[in-house]
């Protein structure tokens, strides 16, 4: 069904036609003009032409609207319902997104706290030179690289568990002894294996120092907790010294609770940063889909309105421009 509006000039052919009363004709909407064709209403007399209120819709405006907010292109089309919609799913997400990061942004920082305060690379490196010593006394393993030396500095009251009180001189000091403990990884072995060791001490702070010092075995002896390895001679003891030695069931006896427990921190809140990430691809989803729908419902808005000029002879007999909008009802 079409209804059809005639404009002439700037004002409609019937917009000079007034009652008595000086009132303008009636504007009615495509709901009041289906009405009156479909049951013939006589509060819309189709006699006198109607002043359709219709005009088009931009379909980029539309697209980019929901683009930017999702239900803002549904909201100029008119469709409220898929409007309140795409802003209860937009604020759904951003809810889960938020949960999800801050706990992973907090179990970080608690678990870069808790290794400054436990896990130490002095006492690793002090493990790395015994270890060194007793590969070559108790297995005849060749070591090249120099015993770790511990700068001055770093001896001198050094905080590690404070690491933004660190001075430059302090700084650099650490940098020197993570690279003669990485000099030392290469070189030792596994005993049980004669394997070397797979990976070597990032720098400090690094997203991988706070990886690998609760992933791997071989960076156990570095945690407070893990057991003296040497008697009280300065010998090392057979049974404590590797960290990686098997026990029953294949458990890691001499591997402590401060090491398991890290681990478990660290990957709890990695996998609430994995979550927060997963998230994140639903806000695009959620703008890509409500921004082509609004644009596809602009344009169908559009395609229902078909503009055309023709001219027409007024009772005077001068020639009239008009314009017809076709609102397909």
């Amino acid at each position: 069904m079409v209804a059809v509006c005639t404009i002439g000039g700037v004002m409609p052919a019937w917009a000079d036609e007034t009652d008595e009363k000086d009132e303008p004709a009636p504007v009615y909407t495509a709901a009041s003009l289906r009405a009156a064709m479909l049951y013939h209403s006589a509060s819309v007399p189709l006699s006198e032409p109607p002043q359709v209120m219709a005009r088009r819709r931009p379909v980029p405006l539309a697209f980019g609207l929901s683009a930017v907010m999702p239900g803002l292109g549904q909201a100029y089309n008119r469709q409220w319902i898929k409007a309140g919609t795409a802003v209860a799913l937009e604020a759904l997400i951003f809810a889960g997104y938020s949960t999800w990061r801050n706990r992973g942004l907090d179990g970080e920082e608690a678990y870069q706290a808790y290794a400054h305060q436990s896990w130490s690379a002095l006492k690793y490196a002090d493990w790395l030179n015994d270890y060194a010593g007793w590969l070559r006394e108790s297995f005849g393993t060749t070591i090249n690289a120099a015993d770790i030396v511990v700068p001055e500095v770093l001896l001198q009251g050094f905080d590690l568990s404070n690491p933004d009180s660190w001075t430059p001189q302090q700084q650099s000091a650490v940098s020197q002894l993570f690279s003669q403990i990485r000099r030392m990884e290469e070189d030792v072995v596994h005993p049980e294996t004669g394997a070397t060791f797979s990976h070597k001490l990032p720098g400090f702070g690094e997203q991988q120092y706070y990886e690998l010092i609760g992933k791997y075995f071989q960076f156990a002896p570095g945690w407070s907790d893990y057991p003296d390895w040497l008697d009280g001679e300065g010998n090392p003891i057979d049974a404590i010294i590797d960290p990686e030695r098997t026990g029953e069931g294949g458990s890691k006896p001499n591997v402590t609770d401060q090491f398991y427990d890290y681990a478990k921190d660290h990957g709890d809140a990695n996998d609430y940063l994995r979550r927060a990430s997963r998230v994140s691809i639903f806000f695009i989803m959620n703008h890509l889909v409500a921004a082509v729908d609004a644009a596809v419902f602009a344009k169908i808005h559009n395609d229902r309105l078909t503009p055309s000029l023709s001219v027409r002879v007024d009772e005077s007999g001068q020639p009239q421009p008009m314009m017809n909008l076709r609102v397909r009802l």
